[in-house]
């Protein structure tokens, strides 16, 4: 069956020659085997929640959105093992039946476990890694149909390149992930002017589990979440915020983002009156993941990239001077979030904390300038992408910045030799 994609931000689109939805292990080897076979390229997609073409592919396209079953939960050590193609709502609400949780989360929640970790996804908290630092262990299928048990005791060095990898190794398809007792947070916001933002954003970031800033570009002030664990019961009023947040990123928000991608000259006004309706002040109590997850926001494009952590205030404030001086009209904020270093090999975060700065924009011409030179200023700090955001620099540009990256490789053609789990996103980083 033939089957068009098209990732979630509309930029990148591709047409599978055949499309599939395997049931079980075997029938994944069954799919992976038959296109070898056939001379045909394979990749898994899920959500599609990308920016960039990590999962298009002309030969064979597979969905594992028939494999979400919760296999197996160890209450006593917290561990739930699941299939590789459960979304992460799901997940969510799988484990919190059970008095678990997850420790850390990203911001969205539409995408398969498979997928948030094989692309680095992340939230934000200096103690705490991204989401695939949470697995113990996996089940990847290579591209010879064989199905491989990793962990950290089992092939080491496999299970620490198939965490984060890029779907090119083969297919996962189950994952065990270290949980914790379900928890309440705590999230206080604030605002602060953007030189004592900028001051004082470690210690606000050493003094929390989870800190976020927003800073919206033409405007004099950040905005600073912060959230910490409380045995306290929940305080939301879950309507009124479903309607602020609905209300305003789905209506008010879109139609300022049209305006100011028609006028924008208008863009530093609009971005003042967002921030002054919305920067304001609060403080909440919920279930964790409903203090991670922010509501879908309109159709926009991302860059991001993890820079050192001890980088990040003056990463901050280059930015500013850059859209000053190149006169810039950025109408989508600027995040700065926190990752704990790793050993995963093609991690963002491998080896070093690291602060995830990330560039938001509506679409255009300005957006395309914007990215290129916020991209140019990351690559000078040492930066590296985030796999499931744009960037366009190839694997000559990143692999000097990833010290595993040469065993990454190994891995790769170890469980990849005849090169079934390629696409253009894998050969631009791994030319031959």
């Amino acid at each position: 069956m033939v089957r068009r994609f098209r990732n979630w931000a509309g930029t990148h689109s591709s047409v599978a020659r055949r499309f599939s939805q395997p049931r079980s292990d075997e029938e994944v080897a069954d799919v992976v085997r038959r296109a070898r076979g056939d001379g045909l390229r394979a990749r898994v997609v899920g959500a599609g929640h990308s920016w960039n073409d990590i999962a298009c592919t002309d030969g064979e396209s597979i969905n594992l959105d028939r494999m979400a079953r919760v296999v197996s939960v160890d209450a006593e050590r917290c561990r739930v093992t699941v299939e590789a193609g459960i979304r992460l709502f799901e997940l969510i609400e799988q484990l919190a039946s059970r008095g678990l949780a997850l420790s850390i989360l990203g911001s969205i929640t539409e995408q398969s476990i498979a997928g948030a970790i094989a692309t680095g996804t992340h939230g934000s908290g200096a103690r705490f890694g991204n989401l695939a630092t949470q697995v113990t262990a996996l089940r990847i299928i290579g591209s010879d149909g064989e199905a491989r048990d990793l962990d950290a005791e089992r092939e080491p060095e496999l299970f620490a390149a198939a965490r984060v990898g890029l779907g090119c190794l083969g297919v996962v398809t189950r994952v065990t992930l270290q949980c914790e007792p379900l928890f309440n947070l705590e999230e206080k916001s604030f605002r602060l002017p953007f030189a004592r933002a900028v001051d004082e954003m470690q210690a606000i970031v050493d003094s929390h589990q989870h800190v976020k800033l927003w800073w919206l570009p033409h405007t004099d002030f950040v905005q600073v979440y912060c959230a910490d664990r409380t045995p306290h019961a929940p305080t939301r009023n879950r309507f009124g915020h479903w309607l602020d947040q609905s209300l305003l990123l789905r209506g008010v928000f879109r139609a300022l983002l049209w305006t100011g991608g028609r006028a924008p000259s208008a863009v530093p006004s609009l971005n003042r009156l967002v921030a002054r309706s919305y920067f304001v002040p609060h403080r909440w109590i919920d279930r964790g993941d409903r203090v991670f997850h922010t509501p879908m926001p309109p159709l926009h494009r991302e860059m991001e990239y993890a820079i050192p952590r001890e980088s990040a205030p003056q990463a901050l404030i280059q930015m500013r001077q850059l859209i000053e001086r190149e006169r810039l009209r950025v109408s989508f904020l600027q995040e700065a979030r926190f990752v704990a270093q790793d050993d995963i090999h093609l991690s963002p975060a491998y080896g070093r904390a690291t602060c995830q700065l990330g560039a938001y924009s509506y679409y255009g011409e300005e957006c395309d300038r914007y990215f290129g030179l916020f991209e140019q200023m990351m690559l000078e700090m040492d930066g590296r992408p985030h796999w499931g955001k744009e960037f366009s620099v190839g694997g000559e540009v990143l692999a000097p910045r990833y010290p595993k990256w040469r065993d990454f490789v190994s891995a790769k053609d170890r469980l990849d030799p005849d090169r079934v789990f390629e696409n253009d996103f894998v050969k631009r980083l791994f030319k031959r």
